[in-house]
This record gives C-alpha cells, structure tokens and sequence, in this order.
C-alpha cells in the first residue's frame, strides 16, 4: 500500500517540495545536509522578505579561535616588544610564588625549631627570698635530675648581678666589662656550648672548687686571648682564675655571649652578689611534661612548692603569627610587582593600538565587528600575561629551591602553586588588556582609513 504523503506545515518543510515542470511533486530531499540547507535557504528567504540584511557568516578572522590565532600572529611580530612585556609579568609572578614558597618553607623551619625548643627544655629556678634565706641546689640534686628518665643533660647555672671587670693582666692594664655565670659542666652541655680552643672544666675541677674559667670567644677576642698556650689566667674584679678554654655561645642564648664562666660554687652558696639558683635540664624530645613533673622533687625536695618550673609555652599562636606577618609583607611586595607588570601591559598594548590604527579601521571596514576588534587586543595581552605566567612560576620555584637549600631547609611548596601562576599572569594580562582593547573597538573605519 503507498504511503500517503504529509502536506508541508512550514516554510522549511514547503521548500522540501519542488514542484517540476511536468506539475508533479518532487520527492522530498533526502540525508541531513539537504535538510539543513532547504532550513537556511527558507531562513534567508524570510529575511529577504522583511527586508532584514541577512548576518555575515562567521569568517576564521573573526570565530574566537581565528581571534586568538591572529593575536598570536600579531605578537610574533613584536616578538622582542612581547618579551620585554612579559618580564614584568613573569617578575610579579616570580615574586609571588617565591613569596609563598619560602613563608611555607621558613615557617616549617620556624615550626621546627620551637617545637625542638618547647618540647626539651625545662628550667627549676629558685627564688631570691629562697637565696636571701640561704637554701640553693646542691651538686647532689643535679646528679638526681640526670638520673630522671628522658633526661638528656642537666645542670646548676646562676648569673651575676652586676657585669664584672675582666682583664687578662693583674695590673688591669685593659679592662673590659663582661657577665660572670657559675655553671656546671652539665648546665653547659645543656645549653649546648661549642668549644674553639681548650675545653670545659670538669667535675673534678667543681668538687675541689678550682679557680677556673672558660671565655666567651667574642669577649678573648677583645681581651687579646689570641691562644691558651702557656696557661693564660683572667681576672675578674682583681680574683684570678686560670682560662681553660674558648666557647662560641649557644644559639639562641643571647645572654652567654661575652660571658665568662665559672664553677658553680656561688650559685651552691646562695652568694648574695649572683642572682637565685636555676637547674637547666635538656629532655628528649617530647618528655619535657614528664620531667618538668618530677624535677621539683629531685632538686629540692624539702620545698617542692617554692620552686618555680618553667618550660616554653605553647608558641603555635607566636608561630602563625610570624608566619601571618611575613607572608602578608612579601605578598604587599609581590602585588606591588604585579600591579607594575599589569601597567607595563596595559600600557605596551595602548601604544600597540595607536601604532595600528590603520589596520583596525580596515578590518572594522571590511566586517569585523567591534567585539572582534576587542577581543583581538584582550587576547594578546593575555597570551602576554600567559607566558609571562609561566616563566616567572619557573623562576620563583627556583629562587625557592635554592633559598631552601642555603638555609638547609626542608623545600614545602604547595603543588597547586605551578597552575596558579599561569593563571594569575592571565588574569592580570586580561585585567590589563581591557581598557586598551576598549579603545580599539571604537575607533572609526572611516577616520582611520582617511588618516
């Protein structure tokens, strides 16, 4: 049975019935493509009818694609005006990653080291009443502490009230005003003293209550202690001791530097002219809680309540702090970078403009649209930013690297750093770029190709 034929409801459908010459109806066109042009002819048609100038059909020039192929074309052009651009760019970029890079870097050093610090370090001190009143450790409650597990060094310190005059000859010919602590030979491994010439005295030399020393090397410098051959002897306020070695202060420990140090023997004796007895204790790492427990008891156990503990507070908070403030300083920096890149761009693609006013009155006379036109210019200045994006991540990430690797950290970049730079360099090419490609869109065709 043939099947019955459907009448046309549209024009697109009327214009798939031709009717020949014979007067019969034309078979109905067949496959998509016939379809689709039967559609446009009718749509054409009906412009035509309503007098409407039918919309130029998209060329390569003027598709997003072409757009982005003829911005690329036109920096090929400029090739060393583009460089000179992006390195603005790709320095703002540079200094931005490398900002980010070494505040994560240096704050996990930072985090390291006041971990290292609150986590063994403990200090029993005792009270000036407690010294006035003529109680002050013993050599035997420091040997208790060492005892304590997770111990590692420990030790008897106090300072002197009053700097004292130190000077290399009886006569006092050259005097220079120093610090004086009495220590033990375990306070000063706890601190971690480093010795250039000689060495430390010992427990011997504390028992017998010898009148030895050890020099702070900024302060032998000063004195003219060029070596310790001979057996060299230093006085301070007149007394003799016999300097028996050269230490660098500990890091950290502002305080020992230009000091002279001595037996214990005025910190044992509760001396009235020395500041109240302390027991410096270094602790494994992370036992600090446990000994800070236990070491009141071993140092002075007749008055476990009058001794004062003190371990570093928690310093997380002093830590973000830092690390909030520093970063916040060289991301200032960094932006002020970005902004200098952003209006050297700006300004290279406005000159651009005005160098090519001819060729964009030829192209708006030949059928570009304004938004081309635009979009052409907003695409250059991104590729710029694009590229000045890549190069400078590259740069930061190194200049983070070799930073890191002076300083002897450990290298913490956040991987999501190598994409954001790109894209931060693009979006400040984009930003920059708006205003120039603004500028090109109204220019004139007719004025342009007058001029």
């Amino acid at each position: 049975m043939a099947r019955k034929r459907r009448e046309p409801e549209t024009d697109t459908e009327l214009l798939d019935y031709i009717a020949p010459k014979d007067g019969s109806i034309a078979a109905e066109p067949q496959g998509r493509k016939a379809r689709r042009a039967a559609k446009k002819a009718a749509k054409a048609e009906r412009a035509a009818a309503k007098g409407e100038t039918p919309k130029r059909q998209g060329r390569f020039g003027v598709r997003s694609m072409g757009i982005a192929y003829e911005a690329f074309q036109s920096l090929r052009g400029r090739s060393m005006r583009t460089w000179m651009t992006a390195i603005g760019i790709a320095l703002g970029i540079a200094a931005t990653v490398a900002t980010v890079g070494l505040s994560s870097t240096s704050a996990a050093a930072i985090a390291e080291r006041f971990n290292a610090t609150e986590a063994t370090q403990v200090t029993v001190s005792f009270s000036n009443n407690m010294r006035d009143a003529g109680f002050a450790p013993t050599l035997e409650s420091s040997e208790r502490v060492r005892g304590i597990n997770g111990v590692q060094h420990a030790g008897i310190f106090c300072a002197s009230s009053e700097e004292r005059q130190a000077s290399r000859t009886e006569d006092q010919d050259y005097l220079r005003d120093v610090p004086v602590f009495g220590m033990e030979p375990g306070a000063m491994d706890a601190f971690g003293f480093t010795f250039v010439q000689g060495a430390a005295f010992d427990e011997g030399h504390v028992a017998r209550d010898d009148r030895v020393a050890v020099i702070d090397e900024s302060a032998a410098r000063d004195l003219g202690y060029a070596s310790l051959e001979g057996g060299p002897m230093i006085y301070l306020n007149g007394e003799e001791y016999a300097l028996v070695g050269v230490y660098t202060a500990p890091e950290g420990e502002a305080k020992l530097t230009g000091a002279v140090i001595i037996p214990p023997t005025p910190c044992i004796t509760a001396d009235a002219e020395f500041a109240a007895a302390e027991v410096f204790i270094r602790t494994d790492l992370g036992a600090a809680d446990k000994v800070a427990e236990t070491a009141p008891t071993a140092v002075f156990p007749e008055g476990v309540k009058n001794l004062s503990v003190n371990k570093p507070s928690d310093l997380r908070n002093f830590r973000k702090g830092v690390e909030n403030e520093m970063q916040a300083l060289l991301l200032g920096l960094a932006g002020v970078s970005l902004v200098i890149g952003a209006v050297s761009v700006s300004n290279t693609a406005l000159v651009s403009v005005m160098e090519r006013r001819s060729e964009i009155g030829l192209r708006r006379a030949v059928g570009a649209a304004r938004r081309a036109v635009a979009m052409q210019f907003v695409w250059e200045s991104t590729l710029i930013g694009l590229i000045g994006g890549l190069f400078g991540t590259v740069l930061g990430v190194n200049v983070t690297a070799f930073v890191s690797l002076y300083r002897d950290w450990q290298i913490v970049f956040d991987p999501m750093l190598f994409a954001a730079g790109p894209v931060i360099g693009a979006v400040v090419g984009v930003v920059a770029g708006v205003y120039p490609a603004w500028r090109a869109s109204r220019i004139p065709p007719a004025v342009t190709l007058r001029a």
